[in-house]
């Protein structure tokens, strides 16, 4: 409901979603990790694969990019800093780039 707020306020914020799939990458279970009778359940650290995040602010009227290339980003940035409107900028970024904050070797 924030996203909505800007779009109210017409506030000059962009939004830089850097999309992993979720929480530390997403879903990172092995193929031996997804069997048994959960199989099916995502992990909780997981969220909706693909989430169209740009989309969320267009349903309210600000603008809304998908960056999928580093060569994207630079003018949706451009694009976005220089419409002083509310904007998201939804950048899919590879789930396993990175490391967890905290290092964490195992999630429980």
């Amino acid at each position: 409901m924030e996203v909505e707020t800007l779009v109210s306020y017409q506030l000059p914020v962009v939004v830089i979603v850097f999309n992993n799939g979720g929480v530390y990458g997403g879903d990172r279970r092995s193929p031996e990790e997804k069997t048994g009778p959960f199989k099916g359940d995502p992990a909780p650290t997981s969220f909706v694969p693909g989430a169209a995040y740009h989309i969320l602010i267009e349903a309210f009227g600000g603008k809304g990019y998908l960056v999928e290339t580093p060569d994207e980003l630079k003018p949706a940035l451009a694009e976005s800093f220089s419409a002083r409107k509310p904007t998201v900028i939804n950048v899919t970024i590879d789930p396993y780039a990175g490391a967890a904050s905290g290092r964490l070797q195992h999630k429980s």
